[in-house]
């Protein structure tokens, strides 16, 4: 039998890493290694260890201090997860010099840089393209919700909650710890809530002090059709917790607790029949265990920004749409006192 040899295909696409801190070990970079089609090959960091023990960790070929060297053909690809500061700096150079750039959030230190990046977003040579990472709309079990609530018709109400046991001191240049804790989970939240709902006719913030420096935070997004969503961020539990429930105007219900397990149910007398009938419920449970970044939206959210790069689509998170949600939250901030106040 002869053997056939097959042509090469193309190469696998490149990617740069700018930022090695925690986050990105624990959940960039372990789904950036099983993304087909993708290959690490360079690491950046402000220390040369961390550069190096990275880069020697997850396969890759070079290490920098200076990550300004992986715009000159290093690379085909970026992901930047650094402080606001440094994301903006770096997609600012990265879109000007035509590489596509995944950021984490927040992308940047305040609205009035993120309408600069928005406009070089919008100015950057054909096939850029630029992604802002919020997972949590990628996760499987999230998109599990929304898809199995589509037969069940238009959702009229979202209720989003979403705790962790920081920051309890004011991080990446803020002057609260509020501004902190809405600039890191609130912009999750919000942009949740946008991308179900759009930008609302409405906003109103309010804040209440659990202790010490731990806050609740609740947000209410009104709509003109009568549609709301219920947004409540704190700092007062010992781990991220995250819970979300849609009402839909055939009066089921979907919730999903913790990304893991997701319960549907109607009440009796509701329009639709079958499964969903009295007091029945439907249960859908994912283990903590098994497929956590595809379950968490990591290695979604790569996915996704990995196909626009290889085929020229759009962004399905491009920095225009962040600047709505900067736009919510600028108009939270100013309803809610200061930390000294009441």
């Amino acid at each position: 039998m002869t053997l056939h040899q097959l042509p090469p295909g193309p190469g696998p696409l490149r990617y740069g890493l700018i930022g090695p801190g925690t986050h990105a070990q624990e959940n960039l970079l372990p789904a950036l290694s099983v993304l087909e089609g993708a290959r690490l090959t360079a690491v950046a960091a402000r220390r040369p260890e961390a550069a190096a023990a990275a880069a020697r960790r997850w396969g890759a070929t070079a290490w920098t201090v200076d990550w300004t060297e992986l715009l000159d053909g290093a690379v085909d690809a970026l992901v930047v997860a650094g402080s606001p500061e440094l994301n903006a700096e770096v997609v600012e150079s990265a879109l000007a010099r035509g590489v596509s750039v995944f950021v984490e959030k927040p992308p940047a230190p305040g609205t009035a840089t993120l309408e600069k990046l928005v406009e070089a977003e919008r100015t950057a040579p054909g096939g850029t393209v630029a992604f802002v990472g919020f997972n949590f709309p990628y996760g499987q079990s999230y998109r599990k919700l929304r898809e199995t609530l589509r037969a069940h018709g238009e959702p009229r109400t979202f209720d989003l909650r979403m705790v962790s046991a920081k920051p309890t001191t004011p991080v990446w240049g803020s002057a609260t710890v509020v501004e902190s804790l809405l600039q890191g989970l609130g912009t999750h939240a919000v942009d949740m809530a946008l991308r179900e709902f759009g930008v609302p006719d409405r906003v109103t913030a309010r804040r209440a002090r659990v202790g010490g420096t731990r806050y609740a935070v609740h947000l209410f997004l009104e709509y003109a059709d009568g549609r709301l969503a219920t947004l409540r961020v704190g700092n007062y539990s010992n781990r991220l917790e995250v819970r979300c429930e849609f009402v839909t105007d055939q009066g089921v219900t979907g919730v999903l607790d913790q990304l893991n397990s997701l319960v549907l149910s109607r009440p009796s007398g509701a329009p639709g029949a079958g499964v969903l009938d009295g007091k029945e419920s439907v249960v859908y449970d994912w283990p903590s265990r098994r497929g956590g970044y595809g379950r968490t939206g990591y290695s979604t959210e790569l996915e996704s920004f990995h196909h626009s790069v290889t085929t020229g689509t759009p962004s399905t998170s491009p920095l225009s749409a962040c600047l709505e949600v900067y736009r919510v939250l600028d108009d939270a901030l100013r309803q809610i006192p200061t930390e000294g106040g009441s």
